[in-house]
């Protein structure tokens, strides 16, 4: 007991000393209120326009949301732009139910290819090149 009272007054001086030096914060050229308050993204990050929209979308992979901004640009028309929208939203589709397939998952495969194809039905690869892979599968899937 007579040694915890002889190192109290030690502690107590440590305990001060810790407390009277600046801590790395407060030499810090920026307040701590404004370190706290996160940065506005920069403008060009928020996409201002429906196209914008979509491409960001796309670029991200996320085609179910992309797939709905392209309806809404669909009833704004768009010519040229967007038939070129729609072939690269049936692409990025069919490039999913591809990875689905590789992967094994059919049911993704075969939903990412019913979106493409509601995109585009005439094209080629959409109704001969996956679509077949697809069908060939099914059976050997459903005889395992």
């Amino acid at each position: 007991m007579s040694t915890a009272l002889r190192c109290l007054p030690l502690l107590a001086l440590l305990l001060l000393g810790a407390c009277q030096s600046p801590s790395p914060r407060a030499t810090d050229p920026v307040q701590p209120a404004q370190a706290a308050v996160p940065a506005p993204p920069p403008a060009q990050a928020q996409p201002q326009t429906l196209a914008q929209q979509f491409e960001a979308q796309l670029a991200a992979d996320q085609l179910d949301a992309a797939t709905l901004t392209f309806d809404r640009l669909r009833q704004q028309g768009g010519g040229q732009r967007l038939k070129d929208y729609q072939q690269l939203l049936a692409d990025a589709w069919l490039q999913r139910s591809q990875l689905a397939l590789e992967k094994g998952d059919l049911n993704a495969a075969t939903t990412a290819l019913a979106k493409a194809r509601a995109l585009m039905p005439k094209a080629p690869a959409l109704t001969n090149g996956l679509g077949g892979n697809v069908q060939r599968k099914a059976p050997a899937a459903g005889s395992q």
